[in-house]
């Protein structure tokens, strides 16, 4: 059987990388239609199932993975575009929280089941200086181990003062 070593996630990309078993693989998100490239490109946030089989077409190995989409500016003036940071795509995950964080480290918000997973660039309804600002997500994973995941970076709010 092929093994996954490992799926890189960027934006909305999935790239995933296959050892073991006879090439070549086949790899799909449906069990339906199946495709050569180990690249699936335009995935929407959220959980998704990953079907990967070799040369000998037997039963696919099954994976699953999230595309957080992360982004990393947010300019909350009412358009409707990038107006907010919104997690709420996986809330799903045991214990999902998303943490924002200062330059100096202070949290600042943390978006959880009670806000929806999300953040609106305020700290009590006020709006904050432009500037660059650091976040983590977290969760346990829903599998027989409870996996502990984390993405962390930063994140320009701008804002017209």
């Amino acid at each position: 059987q092929p093994v996954v070593t490992n799926i890189d996630v960027s934006n909305t990309t999935l790239t995933i990388n296959v050892i073991g078993g006879t090439p070549d693989y086949q790899y799909s998100m449906d069990k339906i239609i199946w495709q050569t490239s180990n690249t699936f490109s335009n995935v929407a946030r959220g959980t998704y199932k990953v079907y990967v089989k070799d040369a000998y077409d037997c039963e696919p190995i099954e994976v699953t993975i999230v595309v957080p989409n992360l982004i990393n500016m947010i300019t909350p003036n009412g358009d409707g575009v990038n107006d907010v940071v919104d997690y709420s795509a996986i809330a799903d995950k045991q214990n999902l929280v998303l943490s924002i964080f200062d330059r100096y480290g202070t949290k600042i918000h943390q978006g959880d089941k009670s806000n929806g997973y999300k953040w609106d660039g305020t700290i009590a309804g006020k709006k904050i200086p432009t500037g660059t600002y650091w976040y983590s997500v977290t969760w346990n994973e829903n599998d027989k181990k409870n996996t502990p995941f984390k993405f962390s970076g930063w994140i320009v709010v701008k804002n017209r003062e």
